[in-house]
């Protein structure tokens, strides 16, 4: 195991009840008993990133802390997947789900994996992705180049956030 550091997960619904499907899905990212929710941000609502028509998402990040390896990471949000409905391999790329984990940032680290990388590889293009993130964590830093995501065009882009926090 590593040391504990930082690690920023997305979060997007865009099926059923979106909202309680966040925060079961917060739940069951705290229940690892190596990784602990520090913070979650705000939920935020966007129109989906590309594939077939499709309803409007919710999105949010929450910030954990935690010495699990990228790998266990993966392997713990792939689970609460699973255990909110979720299929994977989709059955339409893109297309509407109850519940979408990516891992978009583990602090200091790049990994790159076939089917594994972090930061996530559009985080700085998808405002739906990367306001929450610095919700969370406003000091975080691309750890390719070391720039502030902050500094970021998509960073003061405009998104719809919800009441309900």
């Amino acid at each position: 195991m590593d040391s504990p550091r930082r690690v920023v997960i997305g979060l997007g619904s865009s099926l059923g009840d979106r909202l309680a499907t966040l925060r079961a899905a917060i739940e069951g990212l705290g229940a690892h008993p190596g990784l602990e929710v520090l913070r979650a941000s705000p939920r935020y609502e966007s129109p989906p990133a590309g594939g077939p028509p499709q309803g409007d998402y919710v999105n949010a990040a929450v910030l954990v802390r935690t010495s699990l390896p990228a790998r266990g990471i993966l392997d713990h949000t792939l689970a609460v997947e699973r255990s909110l409905g979720r299929t994977r391999p989709d059955a339409v790329r893109w297309g509407p789900r109850t519940i979408d984990l990516d891992v978009l940032w583990i602090e200091g680290e790049i990994v790159a994996e076939p089917d594994l990388e972090v930061p996530h590889p559009r985080l700085h293009q998808r405002v739906f992705a990367l306001r929450p993130l610095l919700d969370v964590a406003p000091d975080a830093r691309d750890p390719r180049t070391g720039a502030a995501y902050a500094s970021f065009p998509e960073a003061s882009a405009s998104i719809r956030r919800l009441d309900e926090v």
